[in-house]
């Protein structure tokens, strides 16, 4: 009884190492399929573009700012810019007011 538990078991463990195996030829294969179709495609490859910031719509590589030419675009981007740039002055700015005014604080008290 127990020499043919362990052939069962036996059995169902190499059952799953060919079923594995099997499997992993399939994935192999499938990979294979899948880049000689990319390959075949890549006859109709896709000009190299940017997208537009505000709506994704495709522009042209060299535009400057990556914005298409609609004006709702245009306007959307330059206030976003604006909101950026102020935004940018005010991380500088106010930690360089608060030192200052630490610094004089300090200096005041040391007098």
């Amino acid at each position: 009884m127990k020499g043919r538990e362990s052939l069962s078991r036996t059995d169902r463990i190499a059952k799953a190492a060919r079923r594995t195996a099997q499997e992993a030829r399939d994935a192999a294969s499938k990979r294979r399929q899948d880049e000689k179709r990319k390959r075949a495609n890549s006859s109709m490859a896709i000009e190299p573009h940017r997208h537009c910031v505000v709506c994704w719509s495709p522009i042209a590589m060299e535009s400057d700012p990556a914005v298409c030419s609609e004006s709702a675009c245009i306007e959307k981007n330059e206030k976003r810019e604006g909101s950026r740039k102020r935004l940018t002055i005010m991380m500088y700015l106010f930690p360089g007011i608060a030192i200052i005014l630490l610094m004089l604080q300090l200096a005041g008290g040391a007098v």
